[in-house]
């Protein structure tokens, strides 16, 4: 399962740079390749949850990510996103919640001494700041909606990889007695 993380982290940076390589198409032009990579990285998350809490003792919130990424993806598969004004506030607010899902989790990570929490703190915050920055397009830089959505995905992508390379392999036994 940490390799399906990881291809979908790739998956979803790779369809981020397919929008910075085709930044004058409209969003309507790229919805399905969008929604179908966010449906994707989805149904990661929601199976490498449910396949890897059975074995190991694994954090709840890969599991809310991947709800959230299938249920948004699912709108943009299905053409829900018909305002250009709604674009950047809808992908803008994915990357926050999956930034903020990041800081929640190096609270657990933290008390579990984890060494790396550092790094999984400063990608939360750096995926706050740029779903925030998403806000703010038109009066900062102007990037065209595609460009924006092309951020956010990289963003959200290189978020991806991170919990693909700290899914916890502890098993349950073993993280009850340190909790003990």
């Amino acid at each position: 399962m940490r390799i399906l993380k990881l291809a979908t982290g790739v998956i979803l940076i790779l369809t981020g740079v397919f929008c910075f390589a085709n930044p004058g198409v409209t969003f309507l032009a790229m919805a399905f390749i969008l929604g179908t990579a966010m449906v994707f990285s989805g149904l990661s998350g929601i199976l490498s949850y449910l396949l890897i809490s059975r074995k190991k003792e694994i954090s709840d919130l890969l599991f809310v990510e991947g709800i959230m990424s299938f249920i948004l993806g699912f709108l943009v598969v299905s053409n829900q996103l018909l305002a250009d004004a709604s674009i950047p506030v809808f992908f803008g607010l994915w990357v926050i919640f999956s930034g903020i899902l990041r800081v929640v989790e190096t609270h657990s990570l933290r008390k579990s001494d984890m060494a790396n929490w550092q790094m999984i703190l400063t990608f939360g915050i750096l995926s706050i700041a740029v779903g925030i920055y998403s806000f703010f397009n038109t009066i900062l830089f102007t990037f065209s909606s595609v460009v924006l959505v092309g951020i956010l995905f990289v963003m959200q992508g290189l978020n991806v990889l991170l919990v693909g390379l700290n899914l916890s392999f502890h098993n349950k036994r073993y993280a009850s007695k340190v909790v003990e």
